[in-house]
């Protein structure tokens, strides 16, 4: 549904009144950053007392960062991957890293590194995920080593290790004509030949390299470049019950 800025602030006031919520979190709203900061000043001024989080990909430009100075609480930036050809591939976007190293250091230059509150809940600062990606483990460990050099020791890291293959990753490939193409030496027609071709071929997958979920060593390779570049603030389950802190 469409919603005035005002409209949305009065949401995040329901939430916190009516829900009793311990924070408004902002999902990807890169591309509505000054609505998203008119509804917050309209909140605030109405009695918004939580913190918001601005969960994003750090795809951000830096004006639209400044227009958020003062305004967020808590910023949720993912760090995807680091080298230009591989975010041109997965990411349709060459400048991704050059872009998420401003953007994650100007977020770290408003809110610092991240606070709780004395019964466990996070409050201000940065919290920077990394999602370890199939055969991707170095690009995650020059991040760690980034972000440990350039933006904070203290820094609060999630290293991810969830992914799985989803939406076009593993398909099939087509050519233009709607062929299925086999090893990329042939094609044939349809589904039908799906079952006629020469065992010996393999049909030709979109993203091959991805298509599988990622493996124990990969994510722990990545913890421990993590370590060794100095960082020590890691999302890990707690080890005994109550508040991880």
């Amino acid at each position: 549904m469409d919603l005035t800025p005002e409209e949305l602030g009065d949401w995040y006031l329901k939430l916190q009144d009516v829900g009793n919520v311990h924070n408004i979190n902002l999902v990807t709203p890169e591309h509505v950053v000054p609505q998203v900061a008119l509804s917050i000043l309209h909140a605030r001024s109405q009695g918004l007392r939580i913190p918001i989080i601005y969960n994003t990909s750090s795809y951000d430009s830096l004006e639209s960062l400044a227009l958020l100075d003062g305004l967020i609480d808590i910023y949720l930036p993912d760090f995807k991957v680091w080298s230009p050809s591989t975010s041109k591939r997965l990411l349709k976007a060459d400048d991704y890293a050059a872009t998420a190293r401003e953007s994650i250091k100007a977020m770290h230059a408003q809110v610092g590194d991240l606070c709780f509150t004395g019964d466990g809940i996070a409050k201000s600062g940065v919290l920077l995920r990394h999602l370890v990606m199939p055969g991707l483990e170095e690009e995650g460990k020059e991040i760690m080593r980034w972000l440990a050099q350039n933006v904070s020791r203290d820094l609060f890291v999630n290293i991810m290790e969830q992914y799985r293959p989803a939406a076009y990753v593993g398909r099939v490939k087509r050519s233009s004509g709607g062929k299925k193409k086999v090893d990329g030496e042939g094609e044939e027609e349809g589904e039908a030949a799906a079952g006629e071709k020469d065992e010996g071929k393999k049909e030709e997958r979109r993203y091959a390299e991805i298509n599988r979920a990622v493996k124990e060593e990969e994510v722990e390779s990545v913890r421990k470049a993590a370590e060794r570049a100095g960082l020590w603030r890691f999302c890990d389950p707690p080890r005994h019950d109550g508040f991880n802190i």
